[in-house]
């Protein structure tokens, strides 16, 4: 037996096939904001017990300036920002982690509650690329904690994005404050 569609049943295929990639492409899930789930454990110490403690200040791009004429003026760029224990031996502790503005406001936390971060472990938390809530200046406060003395905990962060077919990527670091940051 031979099928026999014709041209209506071959234009509505078509369409559905159209529709349902359509509906697809545009079905959004929850965004993922960082691995604390998975890696982080509430910590069973308070900051008055730490031996040492530190605030990381760590520059973020969720936007950036392309200066061209006869393009678009700005990209947006998602941003990963690792924070690393990079001691062996002992645990350190995430009192906060916050994300600001480039007008310097608060924008969200990342943490409920003080959590561990283990040895030699690591954590990230994540910007979308359509997440320009912080703009070209926006930042990182991360506040740190440790019951005996440890290397403080590296934390950067990388930014991707495109603009046409030219892909963008880099880095930036973080920088131990040296004035206390109550905020």
């Amino acid at each position: 037996m031979r099928w026999r569609i014709g041209w209506q049943g071959a234009a509505a295929a078509i369409v559905a096939l159209g529709v349902g990639l359509f509906l697809g492409s545009n079905h959004r899930t929850e965004p993922v904001q960082s691995t604390v789930a998975e890696r982080l454990r509430p910590a069973d110490t308070t900051s008055s017990d730490s031996a040492a403690s530190g605030t990381i200040y760590v520059p973020v791009y969720s936007t950036l300036f392309l200066g061209l004429p006869n393009r678009a003026q700005t990209v947006n760029l998602a941003a990963t920002v690792s924070v690393r224990n990079v001691s062996a031996v002992h645990a350190i502790t995430l009192d906060w982690v916050r994300y600001y503005d480039s007008f310097g406001k608060h924008v969200r936390d990342y943490l409920n509650q003080p959590s561990a971060l283990p040895t030699l472990g690591s954590v990230e938390f994540v910007i979308q690329r359509s997440d320009v809530t912080g703009g070209a200046g926006a930042n990182f406060l991360i506040r740190w904690h440790a019951a005996a003395a440890v290397d403080e905990p590296l934390a950067e962060a990388i930014m991707l994005g495109q603009s046409g077919n030219a892909g963008i990527s880099f880095n930036s670091h973080g920088r131990t404050l040296t004035t206390a940051v109550e905020r």
